[in-house]
């Protein structure tokens, strides 16, 4: 892993050299300077949602403890994107990228206003990039087709509530097969394609988006360094078009935050047909953990089927997880979403959208008020701008 930190920091110095401009090239650096654009999206839905009755409340006797959740709700998503690029003479091409979340339910939430920020060096040599942002065994990951008004394991936490005394996949209950919310800041790159092959390594140096220079390890650290590699394989035999990923990365801190990850998927397109699915495992790094209530043991797996003619799209996908905890206490906690999407283009940029999905949340224990299920039917109008 350090002799790939070692060429991925080497990368970055020689492309560092060639933007030096000299001569005629500092003139025209002033002549075309980045011109920045905006874009980004907005997405407007209303759905219906039941959760379990005995997860809203003890029992028929508990009138005062009661929570219930309305069945109709409302929601948005908005982002708005900064974005401008340049290629000097030097034939390197250098990129920004801003992204602002832009509702106040997430900003008045105390969530960060800012979702990514980071430049791109691009070239013969390849792609570095340098911010927060998604990391590469994301960006280069395969996973399960899906479409509609929701992003499955994700975004039906707003709908179908996870239990807050359950362990399972983080406070919200959000799930997926890749590390793609992980944004922190790091340093990337990414290789050339060669017959179809391409690679990529990071570097995160500090899981917090707050501090420059990590406290990490010990009992007292509280951040952890995170490295990374994936491959991306892509090749068209005759009319099928065949995509692979493998990824694996490390985290390290303290022993409760030290993680292996390890993850595969792929898609076959034939038509206007994709099938895919993908695999995750994290494992502890230090044995001691394993088998408490601190372990961060789990396994995903998502498989999905669209068709995407001309003008709209209809799919199928289905995603799982299990997550072992404490071994004095039998079973694992698991979450399972099972959805059916469909989008609809309206015009440029604008589609209707809707989805139909079904989550079951199970705890280790048999405790109502650590068990979910529901559904919900959700639709709305997504636009690009």
């Amino acid at each position: 892993m350090k002799k790939v930190l070692y060429s991925s920091t080497a990368l970055a110095a020689a492309a560092a050299i060639a933007l030096i401009p000299t001569g005629d090239a500092v003139a025209a650096e002033k002549a075309k300077k980045i011109q920045l654009g905006f874009g980004g999206g907005m997405t407007a839905l209303m759905g219906f949602a039941n959760n379990e009755s005995s997860f809203e409340s003890s029992g028929a006797a508990d009138v005062a403890g009661i929570t219930g959740y309305e069945e109709f709700g409302l929601w948005t998503n908005t982002e708005v994107e900064v974005k401008g690029s340049v290629k000097l003479d030097s034939g390197i091409t250098v990129s920004v990228e801003v992204e602002f979340e832009g509702d106040q339910v997430t900003v008045n939430a105390g969530n960060a206003g800012v979702d990514h920020s980071y430049m791109r060096i691009t070239g013969g040599f390849g792609d570095i990039r340098v911010g927060s942002t998604a990391p590469i065994t994301a960006v280069l990951a395969q996973s399960a087709p899906w479409t509609g008004a929701i992003m499955p394991g994700v975004e039906d936490v707003f709908w179908v509530k996870q239990p807050t005394g359950s362990a399972a996949f983080g406070p919200m209950g959000k799930m997926s097969t890749t590390n793609g919310a992980d944004d922190a800041i790091k340093l990337q790159y990414l290789t050339p394609q060669f017959g179809g092959l391409r690679g990529g390594v990071y570097y995160q140096p500090n899981s917090s988006k707050t501090e420059v220079v990590a406290s990490s390890g010990g009992v007292s650290g509280t951040e952890a360094q995170e490295f990374g590699v994936s491959a991306n394989f892509e090749t068209k035999l005759g009319s099928v078009t065949v995509k692979a990923d493998v990824g694996r990365w490390q985290r390290r801190g303290q022993a409760n935050d030290s993680v292996n990850n390890t993850r595969f998927g792929a898609k076959l397109s034939f038509g206007d047909i994709t099938v895919g699915g993908s695999y995750k495992k994290q494992a502890n790094a230090h044995s001691g953990v394993e088998g408490t209530t601190n372990s961060d043991d789990d396994r995903r797996f998502d498989v999905g089927v669209l068709f995407k003619p001309k003008g709209y799209s209809v799919g199928v996908h289905y995603l799982s997880g299990k997550r072992e905890l404490s071994t004095a206490v039998a079973g694992d906690d698991q979450k399972a979403i099972l959805s059916l999407g469909a989008t609809y283009d309206l015009g440029p940029g604008v589609s209707a959208v809707g989805t139909v999905f079904m989550v079951d949340y199970e705890d280790e224990t048999t405790a109502d008020s650590l068990n979910n299920k529901g559904w919900a039917a959700v639709a709305g109008i997504k636009v690009r701008f």
